[in-house]
């Protein structure tokens, strides 16, 4: 089907990712997902996240989100609600075959796939932006306290209170999701 390996398995992820995640995966929880099997499992799936409006970002998950739609192995719906709309992405027809094309990569890493599913795909949006940015800030800026993590992150998430950062970065530190407590592990910006 595809000539390319990496967009392979990085396509039949996603349809494992809709599959786990049920009616609630859409553009962002994939974006949030893709960005979380790489940073917190080490799931090598070759994107360059960077900080954007909504957190971690890398335009070429939606160019692969594209190409899962042309051939057929993803669909992409968009629902409309009071006050904006939603993309709802379920698994198509070639979906099955995607994934026995990538069946070692999958069968390597779907502890953690299903480990991402289950912690991730039932969070809103919002939520996914707070935790993921979070993570990106804890693993990309040099932050040595827990109360410095929470002040930057307020600082790129303005519309986050206080109280609610915190509620999130006491859950992602009590399962030990964060680098702070092992400040080898973190770069300098």
């Amino acid at each position: 089907m595809l000539a390319d390996r990496l967009t392979t398995a990085r396509i039949a992820v996603f349809a494992e990712l809709i599959g786990l995640g049920g009616t609630r995966v859409g553009r962002t929880a994939l974006m949030k997902m893709c960005y979380f099997l790489q940073i917190l499992k080490d799931v090598p799936l070759g994107y360059e996240f960077s900080l954007y409006s909504y957190g971690p970002f890398d335009s070429e998950v939606l160019g692969d989100l594209r190409t899962a739609e042309d051939l057929s192995a993803i669909d992409s719906s968009v629902v409309s609600f009071p006050g904006g709309y939603q993309y709802i992405l379920s698994t198509s027809s070639s979906a099955a075959q995607v994934k026995r094309e990538a069946k070692q990569f999958l069968s390597q890493y779907i502890g953690c796939i299903k480990w991402v599913a289950d912690t991730f795909a039932n969070r809103s949006a919002s939520e996914l932006e707070l935790l993921s940015t979070i993570v990106y800030v804890d693993r990309n800026v040099d932050v040595k306290t827990f109360e410095s993590l929470r002040e930057k992150v307020k600082l790129i998430k303005p519309h986050f209170s206080l109280d609610e950062i915190s509620k999130k970065i006491e859950w992602l530190e009590q399962k030990e999701l964060l680098t702070l407590h092992d400040p080898s592990q973190m770069s300098q910006v």
